[in-house]
């Protein structure tokens, strides 16, 4: 678990008004000077309200862990229609890196979570608004128009309008959520899967919707670990913001189909069926050639879908090896099998 640390309110800042014909405001959460990524929470309330349950608790959550957040009010009830909540989000953005200074914010990290409706407005985020953000969290959020149809008909199906340009993704379900069933998560992700789009997801064993941080965790209906998504959300943005994270796009399968020139990250199938490919790793990188022999002898068909980089990082290769490697096979290029 993340250890939460005490954070004082800095002055009051003033809730901002974004539309006010449409009642779409952010409410600013601002807890440091210190410029930190941006999380902009957009809660749920099958885009009839904003649920409160879903705003401040959240918020006050992040701000323990340091992060200054804002809680967008987007057009609910009499003011919602498709699009004006993507519109409401685009506005929030262009509003948030209007102004960072002021706030204190890092918006090159922006973090959109969405729960419910609010989580089908943060997906729409991750796939079809223009200013796209670094990350989207969607708990528990509508993507499928079987789920849509009972409370924004007229809303698009996120899960297909995934694509290469979509943001990396966190998920967080219940499998007997009956309100937002998880086949909602289930969609999303085998498109994620198809378009190599980097993702965690959480689907608890049980939960009521509407789970939120886990205020309820650990009661009848609440399962005692549906909270624990938000801390596991904090590692998994923190990693991918500080490099660390293995992305999906450095699996063989992904670079055996889009890269140019040859490299460790190619698939064993690939790089061993050139021949001067072979002949430079044997010769320049005989105990990595050997051990590539070794696994193939009795896995060939499970290690022709690996990558050399896959073989040389699971026997903890020292990473300038690696890239030395990926200099000297850069001279070739990549030939689709």
């Amino acid at each position: 678990m993340t250890r939460k640390k005490k954070y004082k309110k800095m002055k009051k800042y003033k809730r901002v008004y974004l539309n006010k014909e449409r009642n779409v405001f952010l409410s600013p959460y601002i807890v440091t000077k210190k410029e930190t990524p941006c999380i902009l929470l957009m809660p749920g309330g099958a885009y009839g309200n904003c649920e409160e349950s879903e705003s401040r608790p959240a918020a006050e959550f992040f701000n323990n862990l340091g992060y200054n957040c804002f809680v967008l009010c987007y057009s609910v009830g009499k003011h919602y229609k498709w699009p004006y909540p993507l519109e409401d989000y685009e506005q929030a953005v262009t509003f948030l890196k209007n102004n960072k200074e002021y706030y204190h914010i890092d918006t090159e990290h922006l973090a959109v979570i969405g729960f419910s409706a609010g989580g089908h407005l943060s997906s729409a985020a991750a796939t079809l608004s223009k200013q796209k953000p670094f990350a989207a969290a969607i708990c528990y959020g509508v993507t499928d128009y079987d789920t849509l149809k009972f409370c924004a008909p007229d809303a698009p199906e996120t899960w297909k309008a995934v694509d290469a340009d979509t943001c990396p993704c966190f998920l967080a379900y219940s499998r007997n959520d009956w309100i937002v069933p998880s086949h909602n998560a289930h969609k999303f992700m085998d498109a994620l899967e198809e378009n190599f789009i980097d993702y965690e997801a959480h689907i608890y064993g049980y939960s009521m919707h509407g789970f939120g941080v886990g205020q309820e965790a650990g009661t009848p209906r609440f399962c005692a670990c549906c909270g624990d998504w938000a801390n596991e959300f904090v590692h998994w943005f923190s990693d991918l913001i500080s490099g660390t994270y293995t992305r999906i796009r450095e699996n063989c399968d992904y670079v055996d189909t889009h890269s140019e020139v040859m490299s460790s990250g190619n698939s064993c199938a690939v790089i061993y069926s050139n021949k001067e490919a072979e002949r430079i790793i044997r010769k320049h990188f005989p105990i990595w050639y050997l051990a590539y022999r070794f696994v193939k002898k009795s896995k060939p068909d499970y290690i022709a879908t690996a990558s050399m980089r896959n073989i040389m990082q699971l026997l903890k290769c020292n990473p300038d090896t690696i890239k030395k490697m990926d200099e000297e096979l850069s001279v070739f290029p990549v030939k689709i099998l």
